[in-house]
């Protein structure tokens, strides 16, 4: 059954209604007369089960052969568990150089990579891994809350690593980059499933489709500003710390972090005047930043590679800065499919 059927609802007796099943759903779903149906209300809406079905166990075969390396094959892991499936199993082709490592290092990456997902099957050429989370466990606005908080450490620490030049600071930060990974393809997961399930839909306590959208904007978001975080803790490292600009830098950086926390909180609030403040006040803190590369770092009397690494650090700090407006941006979709009334003032 393809589409959208209309269904007339008939009235029957004094307090009930009824509407017909389509033949092609009965007949799939293995339904006969006399059999009983569950019905679930999520909101205003209805979800018809089937006594007998079973959840879904969504299941891919993932194929290796030669000439590939280990990123590529992850990318194909994490795409699969974003994606919502629940079996995972890789075949590996037995010409692979070092077989074994290879599989091993595969192995290692999933594991510090992707939350929930555990090894239940494996032979010397292939893999089955099976993702145990439970979505229950970690509610999604929990599971954004967390990833801001490691995302607002690593920024905190590299504004501590731009003042002190501490490259201990540096290395932590870039460690740190994996627990945020984690949390990002959690939530991406998470909302993957909410499109496919109604039912997954609600239990993340989200109202449609568009403000799943949103989640993953804001989620995508949040990583790639522990992105730029670690972007300036490897370029620190590269010239062994700012002798000259770090400080000023530092100073930008603050500012930049308070305008992330204050998208944050426009969201955990459902603030729109503090999330359209965050898009005015991001439009004025990038010609800012645009200001200063051009009359405090260009022009200073600075070593010549500590001025391009200077550079590269202000464009991050750009870039999260038009993050955090994202993040304000989605926030006010957000407010929008929460209310069909709302004052602009």
């Amino acid at each position: 059954m393809v589409g959208i059927e209309k269904r007339r609802v008939q009235r029957t007796g004094s307090s009930s209604y009824i509407i017909t099943l389509p033949k092609e759903w009965v007949e799939s779903v293995k339904l006969k007369s006399g059999d009983y149906i569950l019905v679930e209300k999520f909101g205003d809406k209805l979800v018809l089960i089937p006594p007998n079905v079973e959840p879904t166990q969504l299941r891919i075969n993932i194929r290796v052969y030669p000439g590939v390396d280990v990123p590529q094959v992850f990318r194909s892991i994490l795409g699969a568990y974003i994606t919502g499936y629940n079996i995972i199993n890789v075949v590996f082709d037995k010409n692979i150089p070092e077989l074994a490592k290879f599989i091993s290092d595969v192995k290692n990456l999933v594991r510090i990579k992707l939350p929930g997902i555990e090894v239940v099957e494996e032979t010397y050429n292939t893999i089955t891994f099976k993702v145990l989370l439970n979505i229950q466990e970690i509610p999604l606005i929990n599971a954004i809350k967390r990833l801001h908080l490691i995302v607002n450490s690593m920024l905190q620490d590299a504004i501590e690593l731009l003042k002190t030049g501490d490259l201990n600071i540096a290395h932590g930060i870039i460690q740190r980059d994996d627990e945020a990974d984690r949390f990002h393809h959690m939530i991406a997961r998470e909302l993957s499933m909410a499109l496919l399930d109604i039912k997954i839909q609600h239990e993340l306590g989200l109202s449609n489709v568009t403000e799943a959208l949103s989640y993953r904007i804001i989620a995508r978001n949040l990583e790639r500003i522990a992105d730029h975080a670690v972007n300036i803790a490897k370029r620190v490292i590269a010239i062994q710390g700012l002798r000259n600009s770090g400080p000023l830098i530092a100073d930008y950086l603050v500012k930049d972090t308070e305008l992330f926390n204050k998208a944050m909180n426009s969201l955990y609030t459902l603030s729109r005047r503090e999330a359209e403040e965050v898009v005015n006040q991001t439009k004025q803190f990038v010609e800012t930043l645009e200001d200063v590369l051009y009359n405090k770092i260009v022009v200073a009397p600075i070593d010549i590679k500590e001025k391009v690494i200077a550079t590269l650090i202000l464009d991050s700090v750009k870039r999260i800065a038009r993050y955090s407006n994202g993040i304000a941006e989605s926030v006010l979709n957000i407010k929008i499919t929460k209310t069909n009334e709302l004052d602009v003032k």
